[in-house]
């Protein structure tokens, strides 16, 4: 298949003069286009033309993901049908070919990431917790060096937010973009402590130094060793680490609490939830999709028994499942879920943990638009709180059964094609709550 590129002139010699003879020189020639404020296809054919052949299709197909995120960002996920249809009017690509790398591309994130778990490295969706970031930093009362933050990049700060003013920091990194990130924008929420919460239930956090929704991301300076905020003086380049300026929020009680982080830039500028519609789809995808975004929801228990909000975003009775995991759970330890509401009432007593990683789940069908309360007991066989090398991931899940409206849409976004093809239920992941265990040693 062929098709006709118009460009002008002035926009092929002002961009894209001399050859690009490796991939440093394509990021470089992608980014000048683009910073130029021309389209991604306008873009795509004079540097087709000064491409070497030995760079293959995939990479340039890589390269103008990553730049042009904000053109391909589907409200919830990069959609590689945009980006596979500018490949086929920019450079005339097979449109079948064009699918192939743009999947490709959209399937490993590159830009600013924020660590959903601690083995997240940008695939997408990413797989394992999506809500367990150690890149989410509270540190109750007292301030934190945002250096340190830095220097001790795997170190998980988290203390549990403290009745009253607390702060927090957000890191993130440049996975794989080649080039640099000059003006990158952190936004910080919180809301209480549970799963598929909707943004409107959100309260957006404030920076500590100015009062402001959005704040700044600094990085150490490699000739001066000095901490210097992110600028186009002193970009964020590829595999850069950053920590964010304060934030802080307050809290009036000492029930568990979930944070949100997104991170924009100039390449990703619709990274701002407040713009999220409501729906199950929606959280299901933006939590799993986007790379930028991180949730934090790990907390020591604070009582034998403690409350966590689940809700129903969609406006029609849905299924879903709680899946409980035990981690280093002592055997004879008690755990039950349950619910008082008469719409969505279960209770499934209490189970006896036979085994150290004991799983267990418990389907629920819920109301349209719901909002509830989840009762969890976790008691140690001495009638309290489990040790503090124990811990119990609690999941929400999303059961989906084949011929629901969104049963197709799952099978290929969540790389469920094979469970599909078998008529199987396809359940999706709406975040999780990590309770440690909160006994003093």
């Amino acid at each position: 298949m062929e098709t006709t590129t118009v460009i002008s002139q002035e926009t092929e010699q002002a961009a894209f003069a001399g050859p690009i003879n490796n991939v440093s020189q394509l990021w470089a020639a992608v980014i000048a286009g683009f910073q130029q404020g021309n389209s991604d296809t306008d873009v795509m054919y004079p540097v087709y033309q000064a491409l070497n052949p030995k760079i293959t299709l995939q990479t340039f197909s890589n390269v103008f993901g990553a730049v042009f995120c904000d053109t391909y960002w589907n409200l919830t996920f990069m959609d590689s049908t945009i980006l596979a249809k500018s490949l086929v009017q920019g450079i005339g690509l097979d449109p079948g070919i064009a699918s192939n790398y743009a999947a490709t591309t959209m399937a490993n994130w590159r830009g600013i990431l924020c660590r959903k778990n601690s083995s997240d490295v940008g695939s997408i969706p990413v797989p394992g917790s999506l809500t367990e970031s150690l890149d989410i930093v509270c540190n109750e009362n007292s301030p934190l060096n945002q250096m340190q933050l830095i220097q001790q990049w795997n170190n998980e700060f988290w203390k549990q937010p403290t009745i009253g003013k607390n702060f927090v920091y957000v890191r993130c990194q440049n996975l794989n973009f080649l080039g640099g990130i000059t003006a990158p924008v952190v936004r910080l929420f919180y809301t209480d402590g549970g799963f598929n919460q909707p943004p409107t239930s959100w309260t957006q956090c404030s920076t500590v130094a100015n009062n402001s929704t959005t704040g700044s991301i600094s990085i150490i300076d490699d000739a001066t060793g000095e901490l210097v905020q992110v600028s186009a003086k002193n970009p964020l380049l590829t595999s850069g680490k950053a920590a964010s300026e304060a934030f802080y929020f307050t809290t009036t009680s000492s029930a568990h609490v979930c944070v949100i982080a997104a991170i924009a830039s100039e390449f990703f500028t619709q990274d701002n939830p407040l713009n999220l519609n409501e729906g199950n789809w929606n959280s299901a995808q933006w939590i799993s999709h986007n790379g930028s975004a991180a949730w934090h929801n790990v907390d020591p228990q604070k009582q034998v028994e403690d409350t966590l909000k689940f809700y129903n975003q969609d406006e029609s009775p849905e299924d879903f499942y709680f899946s409980v995991t035990c981690r280093n759970v002592p055997e004879g330890s008690l755990i039950s879920l349950r619910t008082d509401d008469a719409n969505a009432a279960f209770d499934t007593g209490a189970l006896r943990v036979t085994g150290r990683a004991q799983s267990f789940k418990q389907n629920v069908t819920l109301p349209a638009k719901y909002e509830g309360n989840l009762k969890v007991r976790l008691e140690s066989p001495e009638g309290g709180l489990l040790p503090a090398n124990a811990a119990v991931e609690i999941t929400m899940l999303w059961v989906l059964k084949p011929g629901h409206e969104r049963y197709a849409d799952a099978a290929q976004h969540f790389s469920a094609q094979a469970a599909a093809a078998n008529g199987q239920e396809i359940a999706l992941q709406l975040g999780s709550f990590t309770i440690l265990g909160g006994a003093q040693a």
